[in-house]
């Protein structure tokens, strides 16, 4: 893949120093350069982030230590319960009982949310130890990737896919197997970071805000944008029912206060304004 051409949309790409500076790469062991693209807004990193740079994101402490944001991975999935059934309510809406496919499952919340929704579900999870605690909650789940499983003898009726995609080497190679595992016309969820853009990262900017150099700053490949997203799966056979960047379930579990009334406020007028929220959610089905 060339860095000057933008693997989603084939336009011309420049490179993003802003970018590049806020994620500190200039203290990275290797020579990471921020790409953007002109016509459609996805910026990359160039080369693909090398494994042995953070090899420490997923092993055992990664799933036991604090976040980015601070919580430890638990706590952040005990904070993200409410969007896990509004979500596996959502794929009940589309009829979806069993057949159901949680790509990178880490230690398998969804998976709990959507059997107590009645939806019968499996995962891919490429952390060992991740998929073997996602196990001991009682589903099968593939240590691996989404390639691992091809071919499949029965396609999914449904597929789960939340912050993964903004990891994967080759965006898409990933929706070509995503393609392959889903039945024609099941459902998608896909949720990626909005960053860069999202008015959480403007206040950071304003307030002069820096985050140092860390594992976290070479853990995405791709930086998605709507307009990108909107690109990738209709290129690759999918249609998208709805799109957004603002999700109020995300902080419904923290204390109620009036800075986060505002900062709820703020994302919420963000999305509604500029599409420009902390996140973007998608759901989809595989049309052709």
């Amino acid at each position: 893949m060339k860095s000057e051409i933008c693997p989603i949309c084939q336009g011309s790409a420049f490179l993003d120093q802003r970018a590049h500076y806020e994620l500190a790469l200039d203290q990275a062991p290797t020579n990471y350069k921020m790409m953007r693209c002109a016509g459609c807004g996805l910026r990359w990193m160039t080369p693909y982030p090398n494994p042995e740079d953070y090899q420490t994101l997923y092993d055992n402490d990664y799933y036991e230590a604090l976040q980015e944001g601070g919580l430890s991975y638990p706590e952040e999935k005990q904070e993200l319960l409410p969007c896990y059934s509004r979500i596996a309510n959502r794929f009940s809406a589309f009829g979806v009982t069993k057949g159901l496919l949680d790509v990178g499952c880490g230690t398998g919340e969804f998976l709990v949310a959507a059997k107590a929704n009645g939806i019968q579900g499996n995962g891919v999870e490429p952390s060992a130890y991740a998929a073997e605690k996602a196990a001991e909650k009682g589903f099968h789940i593939v240590n691996g990737v989404l390639a691992d499983l091809l071919p499949v003898s029965e396609p999914y009726s449904a597929v789960h896919c939340s912050h993964v995609l903004e990891h994967v080497p080759d965006a898409d190679r990933f929706m070509d197997e995503l393609k392959s595992v889903m039945a024609l016309g099941a459902p998608l969820y896909i949720e990626v970071p909005r960053q860069f853009d999202g008015v959480l990262d403007v206040m950071h900017r304003i307030r002069g805000y820096r985050r140092g150099y860390s594992d976290y700053s070479i853990h995405h490949h791709y930086f998605f944008t709507p307009k990108a997203i909107k690109i990738l799966l209709g290129a690759h056979g999918f249609e998208i029912l709805s799109m957004t960047t603002y999700l109020p379930c995300r902080r419904a579990m923290r204390k109620r206060s009036v800075r986060m009334f505002a900062l709820q406020s703020a994302l919420w007028l963000a999305d509604r304004l500029a599409g420009r929220g902390d996140v973007i959610s998608v759901w989809a089905r595989r049309r052709a």
